[in-house]
């Protein structure tokens, strides 16, 4: 890169990091770290693959159509994730989406998330409100879930689900306790260690390893 190419490239970022709606690099800038200002009521897209970002500020709707990327960023009221490969580590966040494959996304708690992403993994230290997973092979590890519901094929882990909703078949369940279980797919192995949970069970081929249990 030239020094004129240089002086090009440190003016653009300036101007992408003030800028509300989106932030740019150019595609050779993979490695670098790229400090973005979110502004609420603005979306803030993160769109070019390999590069870290660093957000900053009052974030309302982030999306991530990059691949391979590596985001920080603070609490936010919408989180989209579109790309494949991307790590995500986030504050609190409102409603998370995450669509690609691959992603890794970290945060303490999340109101109302659907996972569809193959591969992904969603590790949220507290709370989460409301849980949809519609993919294959993808996990969620949380401290508690009030509303869980599985479509697809995936492995959720948590200390304790209040509500949960099994439709997809070939499921893997590990948790502390659990308050409601209604499962209507095939195939599907839960665990619950502690405590006393109402069961219902439709599908066939399930395996549930239940302690005490309670049908209902």
């Amino acid at each position: 890169m030239t020094v004129a190419h240089r002086a090009l490239f440190s003016l653009f970022l300036t101007l992408a990091v003030g800028a509300a709606a989106a932030v740019a690099a150019p595609a050779h800038a993979a490695g670098i770290t790229v400090p973005v200002q979110c502004e609420l009521g603005s979306e803030t897209l993160l769109p070019w693959d390999g590069v870290t970002y660093d957000l900053q500020g009052t974030c309302g709707a982030v999306r991530v159509t990059a691949d391979d990327a590596t985001v920080t960023m603070p609490a936010a009221t919408q989180l989209t994730i579109e790309g494949v490969g991307n790590t995500v580590t986030a504050k609190p966040l409102g409603a998370v989406s995450v669509v690609g494959a691959g992603t890794s996304l970290t945060t303490p708690s999340i109101q109302d998330l659907a996972l569809a992403g193959s591969g992904s993994t969603v590790s949220v230290a507290g709370l989460v409100e409301r849980a949809e997973l519609t993919g294959t092979a993808s996990t969620l590890a949380a401290d508690t879930v009030n509303v869980l519901r599985l479509r697809g094929s995936d492995h959720v882990t948590a200390r304790k689900a209040f509500r949960t909703r099994i439709t997809g078949s070939d499921n893997l369940l590990g948790l502390t306790r659990a308050v409601r279980l209604v499962v209507t797919g095939d195939r599907n192995a839960v665990t619950v260690a502690k405590g006393r949970t109402t069961v219902r069970d439709r599908g066939e081929g399930n395996v549930l390893d239940l302690r005490p249990r309670r049908r209902g």
